[in-house]
């Protein structure tokens, strides 16, 4: 009974779903500014960032990835401050966004070293389709948008990081 009423759920609540598409970003532990607002400050000097990724190399439509960042610390290390700016390309979509960050970095315990950093970053986000690089099976599908078409939405986030001396979460 369980299963079926678990399927009858997933089932209904396939409508309401959105997908998105993020950007496939590696080695977060170089850079985490990049998914968690609150690493702002974490190196504790001037950090400037940047990478660039194209996969499958030769290949229309191939995601490409690339963004830039900088974060750095302020009020005697309490404060840690940074800005982002990424672009995202996969196929017909594409995507260009631009984050402020703020972190506030608490000292805990005896260590000097060991804060609890609770971080926000406010955005705006520009998202776009390009109808003609798409090949629809029904041609006239009215979804199918016509050339290339784009919104601008803005974006929040929030998160929480943890570091000493040893490690980090």
């Amino acid at each position: 009974m369980k299963k079926a009423i678990l399927l009858f759920v997933l089932t209904i609540s396939a409508r309401l779903v959105n997908a998105q598409q993020d950007a496939q970003y590696s080695q977060y532990m170089f850079n985490g500014i990049y998914i968690n607002p609150a690493y702002a400050g974490y190196k504790e000097q001037l950090n400037l960032h940047s990478f660039y990724r194209n996969q499958w190399t030769g290949i229309k439509g191939s995601p490409k990835s690339m963004s830039l960042a900088v974060d750095a610390i302020a009020n005697d290390g309490n404060v840690g401050l940074a800005l982002q700016i990424a672009s995202d390309k996969l196929g017909a979509q594409s995507s260009i966004s631009a984050y402020a960050n703020y972190a506030y970095r608490l000292r805990v315990g005896s260590s000097e070293s060991s804060r609890l950093a609770l971080g926000v970053g406010v955005g705006v986000v520009q998202n776009g389709i390009d109808g003609d690089m798409l090949d629809p099976i029904d041609m006239g599908d009215v979804r199918i948008p016509i050339g290339m078409q784009r919104n601008i939405l803005p974006d929040a986030r929030a998160g929480v990081f943890y570091s000493t001396d040893r490690w980090y979460a």
